[in-house]
Order: C-alpha cells, then structure tokens, then sequence
C-alpha cells in the first residue's frame, strides 16, 4: 500500500472521503492533534485498541488514550465529579484518567478510560462527523520518540497505514500531561 499524505489547510472532499473511508473501515491513519502526531482508529471498530497496539508493538494489554468530544466524554465516563474536574482543562492536552461507565468499557477494555478533548476543530468535527471517538496513541514504534515531520513520520509509517494528514502550523511536539482522577487527590502520572 501507498501511504498518501494531505495537508490539514488543503484538504479537498476527495481526501476526506479517503480518510474517512479508511477509518470507518478500520484501517488506522495518522492525524495532527494539539501535542503530537497520533496513530488513530475509529473508537468504534472491533479490536481498535489490538490494532493500534500491534502496529506500535506494545503489550496487547496496554491501555490506549481516547480522543473524544465534550459530548462523547460524558458518555464514556461513569463518575460526573471526575468528568468535571477534567473538563475544566478541555479541550488541551490533559489525558484524564476517569472511572469507565459501560460504553467506556467497550473502548478501554478495563475499567478506566483514559479521555482527552484536543483543541483541534479539525479532529473534533472528524469525531463528530463519524459519530465516534478515536483511539489513539503517538505516532511511534514502541519506546521509541514521536515522529515529528513528514521525513519521519513516513520512514516509520509509510506502506503501513493507508493516509497521513500533515499539520502546517508548527507542533509543540510535547505528549498530553496524564492524570488519574480515580484517586484523591487526583494523582499526576506524566
């Protein structure tokens, strides 16, 4: 497969439709989001999280972040105190580690999801748009650093996932602080 790469600002119908063909299909693709380039699937295709895991080489069993909107949080989280105390730092790059309710559960596979609204009007109204949240993780091989330009990113991941969509802006390239608001007080895991 020939990976092909889009730019964010020229994004015309037909590479839409490519990429969201390819998500709905379950194929992964890499996107832009505020902190680092992600490797995403659609939240909603069966075995999302083992096909992210394996493409990266991690533990099948290792927890995958999800990208979500203010509206899928609220259905992903159980605990609405938790939610509230996450959604103070939303959209940004905050990972909150909330109690699962049983939707969540079918995306982590455990008991707590680990959530993130992304302050990006472009991943928000592709969620929106596909009526599903994304899973996601940075852009690398496992133990390896998160690709940061296009030379990288398709050294890595060309022939591997179908498209890659470039941010033009400069990226901070710096990972989503984690925290864990099951525990009191809330714990900062990175």
């Amino acid at each position: 497969m020939k990976t092909e790469v889009f730019h964010i600002s020229q994004i015309t119908k037909r590479q839409m439709l490519f990429l969201k063909t390819n998500l709905l299909s379950g194929m992964p693709c890499i996107l832009p989001t505020d902190t680092v380039y992600g490797l995403m699937v659609l939240g909603r295709v069966t075995k999302a999280r083992e096909i992210l895991n394996k493409i990266k080489n991690n533990p099948q069993d290792k927890p995958t972040q999800i990208l979500c909107t203010p509206k899928q949080a609220a259905i992903l989280a159980a605990d609405q105190k938790q939610l509230a105390q996450a959604q103070k730092h939303w959209p940004g790059a905050l990972t909150a580690i909330l109690t699962a309710s049983k939707e969540g559960k079918k995306y982590s596979g455990i008991d707590t999801v680990g959530l993130r609204v992304p302050n990006s009007t472009f991943l928000i109204d592709l969620m929106e748009s596909l009526i599903s949240p994304l899973l996601a993780t940075s852009a690398n091989f496992h133990g390896k650093a998160p690709c940061k330009n296009t030379a990288e990113l398709l050294a890595v991941f060309d022939g591997i996932v179908p498209c890659i969509v470039l941010d033009d802006r400069p990226s901070k390239n710096i990972p989503s602080k984690i925290i864990d608001y099951t525990k009191t007080p809330p714990e900062i895991i990175r």
